[in-house]
């Protein structure tokens, strides 16, 4: 017949029970006059038993129905009980039959569950995304071939980093480094889970400690990545060094008065703690010496980091008052009402809790009262010092009565006074009465005849307490130090050496390999800095060959930050604001 004569005369009668697709041939009325073995098993009959039988009663879909129209369609869809299909319909006449159609039906059932199992991977994924982005420690997690994969907010603030320009980045890429010196590519490597403590330094100098952990990734015996959990502990490290400052200051209660004279009144530091070899530092050191002799008030300035309560401690021992009682008390650690109620004292009944307590004045009577980051105390309060100063009384909150106060003010500033000045967050008038003795502390980059010393001190003091055998730098490390900009000071190299000592096993020498990852950035563009020096020719005058360097420097430093104004501005030494400005100034876009 005639079923099989049409099938000859097709090209694909030879794979047409070969085929993993369902192929039926039905007539312009819907009967069908042949179908393959897996058409068979989709309509579970036999094809004795289906041919003949009219298609509708196996694909009840209108849409389907009326999809014979004698023209090809394709991707119709059709259901048939729990399976999903797409479906072609070709249309062939022939002389021997006036007209059929060619039905192909594909399964698509397995790949619909799939793509729909895929939707719900990626919601939980985006869900747990989301959760791991509100977590306070820092998340780092890398493929096997180096790649991010998730890399979260808190992550982001400890390293100043944007999350989403690192992911699906090569990890040497973002922090600039090689495989050996790469915690998360060490580990992925060998296999093995790292413990480490790093400090390094913002913008505006603020040590940041972080203690990290960095694991390898398996997937049954497959290794697939590494994560890094990074957790701030500045404030935790801080509190530990207070409690044993004070564990220190304890035991040491039951020693002789003459051994102990600046324990007692809550200090550690004699100018013979300062330690260095500079001009400059020897004449802040002999102007703060002679400044003890008084008992007039001093303003001390200087960035974070550069020593300022060692001066005021060293000089309060220095001076008439030094077994009188020494106070501190950061500015910028309380809102203003704590502030003043902690300065001026309170009295029962002045608000409510309040109790009948001594301010901080009242408590350094006859003695000294550091006043740390005076620019942070607001103007309002500020008056009220002012007040207090010209008196030499004062009033606690709530009380009407006078009280006599004999206390030496030595008050700091992290800025240049007369820039606090300007910008409001320094009274004018309290400046000239603080300021009888204004004492200016050096940076450590206007200093560098201080880091051998400063080092040699440094290391001396922890390695033993590490249980270390170290004598100094390597020569490279040295001229590093000696070129750095020290964004954060004395406090930095210190933290630094201490974090160098932590790393070394049986090396006499502080190399390369021990300084923390941000460091070494800076060594490696300096580095590229100078090539770029040495291979440069000069083409124009002097002020136009250093806007070329310039621009070349910040366009590079941005590069290496995805443009990161403000962690651009900390590596090139610069405020962010004086990099918003030259950007515009030098057109780098």
């Amino acid at each position: 017949m005639i079923v099989i004569q049409t099938l000859s005369e097709l090209p694909l009668i030879k794979i047409w029970n070969y085929s993993f697709d369902s192929m039926i041939l039905i007539d312009e009325g819907g009967a069908i006059l042949s179908l393959n073995r897996p058409a068979t098993r989709l309509f579970l009959g036999s094809p004795q038993g289906l041919i003949g039988s009219p298609i509708y009663e196996f694909i009840p879909s209108e849409d389907f129905n009326k999809s014979l129209q004698k023209k090809d369609i394709t991707g119709i869809s059709i259901s048939i009980g729990t399976k999903q299909l797409i479906g072609n319909i070709s249309f062939f006449e022939t002389e021997n039959f006036k007209g059929y159609y060619l039905l192909i039906l594909k399964d698509i059932t397995q790949t619909q569950q799939l793509n729909l199992q895929i939707q719900e991977m990626n919601k939980t994924r985006q869900l747990y995304d989301v959760i791991l982005d509100q977590v306070n420690d820092g998340i780092c997690v890398i493929d096997e071939h180096g790649f991010i994969l998730f890399y979260n907010r808190t992550a982001g603030e400890l390293d100043t980093l944007e999350p989403d320009a690192v992911k699906n980045k090569r990890a040497q890429d973002i922090w600039n480094l090689e495989e050996n010196t790469s915690t998360l590519l060490t580990s992925l490597k060998t296999g093995r889970t790292l413990n480490h403590r790093e400090t390094h330094f913002s913008s505006n100098g603020q040590a940041i400690t972080v203690l990290a952990r960095t694991t390898p990734l398996f997937l049954g015996g497959h290794k697939a990545g590494a994560i890094e959990i990074s957790r701030n502990i500045s404030k935790e490290k801080k509190l530990t060094e207070t409690i044993m400052d004070l564990q220190k200051q304890s035991k040491n209660d039951s020693l002789p008065t003459s051994a102990i004279s600046s324990v007692k009144n809550n200090t550690r530091f004699r100018f013979e703690n300062i330690i260095f070899s500079s001009r400059e530092m020897g004449h802040t050191v002999e102007q703060a010496r002679r400044s003890a002799r008084s008992s007039s008030n001093i303003l001390i300035s200087g960035e974070t980091g550069t020593g300022k309560e060692l001066f005021a401690q060293s000089i309060h021992n220095e001076s008439p008052r030094k077994n009188k009682p020494f106070i501190a008390q950061n500015c910028a650690a309380l809102p203003e009402s704590l502030l003043e109620s902690l300065l001026f004292g309170t009295t029962s009944g002045s608000f409510t809790g309040a109790v009948d307590r001594p301010g901080l004045f009242e408590q350094a009577h006859g003695g000294t009262l550091l006043l740390d980051e005076i620019n942070s105390m607001s103007t309002n309060l500020q008056a009220k010092l002012l007040r207090v100063l010209q008196e030499r009384t004062i009033q606690r909150l709530g009380s009407s009565k006078l009280i006599e106060n004999d206390v030496r003010v030595i008050a700091t500033t992290n800025e240049e006074p007369l820039n606090a000045i300007s910008n409001g967050r320094l009274r004018e008038d309290l400046f000239y009465r603080l300021g009888v003795v204004n004492l200016v502390i050096p940076p450590l980059r206007y200093r560098k005849d201080d880091i051998r010393v400063l080092v040699d001190h440094f290391i001396a003091k922890h390695a033993k307490a590490l249980d270390v055998n170290v004598h100094g730098l390597e020569k490279d490390v040295y001229q590093f130090f000696m070129n750095y900009h020290w964004p954060g000071n004395v406090r930095q190299l210190e933290h630094i050496i201490e974090g160098c000592l932590n790393l070394v096993y049986e090396e006499e020498e502080i190399s390369y390999d021990h300084l923390p990852s941000m460091l070494k950035n800076n060594i490696v563009q300096q580095e590229l800095i100078a090539d770029d020096l040495r291979s440069t020719k000069q083409t124009g005058t002097l002020p136009e060959e250093l806007e070329k360097l310039e621009r070349k420097m910040i366009t590079q430093t941005l590069k290496n930050t995805f443009g990161n104004i403000t962690k651009a501005g900390e590596e090139l030494g610069i405020s962010r604001q004086n990099l918003n400005y030259k950007i515009k100034k030098l057109q780098i876009y």
